[in-house]
């Protein structure tokens, strides 16, 4: 026999959870900012450090693309962070013009005082968070993120 005990949410229900997402996104923004800005990395540095740690090397198309921003924008960073040391053009085996951003010891030593920044303002921020309540957070965002992906363009 089928649970019917199961209370599936409506569109109001869910357009409520999004509008906690959008307000929880722009308080983490704010934090982010200043939290990146003290380790010395602004957040789209800190975004393309983050990429490059989990991907490896990548062309600035390729990261461009992955991030969902100009190609512009992400060359006008990497070069910022090139200048400071942080990242550095290699030769790319696969083409002859798209080098290679790949982080440097600095750059990698920024990102990781970055995160430990991260790590310990959230945890200060938020103490008494239940382990169990959070990954199940988690794996209710995968969910929807995924049911978001399989949306078509024409609604």
């Amino acid at each position: 026999m089928a649970d019917t005990s199961c209370h599936y949410a409506g569109g109001r229900e869910i357009h409520d959870f999004f509008r906690e997402i959008f307000m929880t996104h722009a308080a983490l923004t704010r934090i982010m900012d200043r939290v990146h800005e003290q380790a010395g990395l602004s957040t789209a540095q800190h975004k393309i450090m983050r990429r490059l740690k989990g991907s490896g090397p990548a062309t600035v198309p390729d990261m461009a693309a992955a991030l969902g921003v100009s190609r512009q924008f992400i060359q006008t960073v990497c070069n910022h962070l090139a200048s400071r040391g942080f990242i550095e053009f290699t030769p790319n085996p696969r083409h002859k013009r798209s080098k290679l951003v790949t982080p440097t010891e600095a750059g990698q030593a920024a990102f990781r005082q970055a995160r430990d920044r991260e790590d310990a303002i959230i945890a200060n921020a938020l103490p008494e968070m239940d382990s169990e309540k959070v990954a199940e957070a988690c794996q209710l965002m995968g969910v929807v993120r995924e049911a978001l992906a399989q949306v078509p363009e024409e609604i």
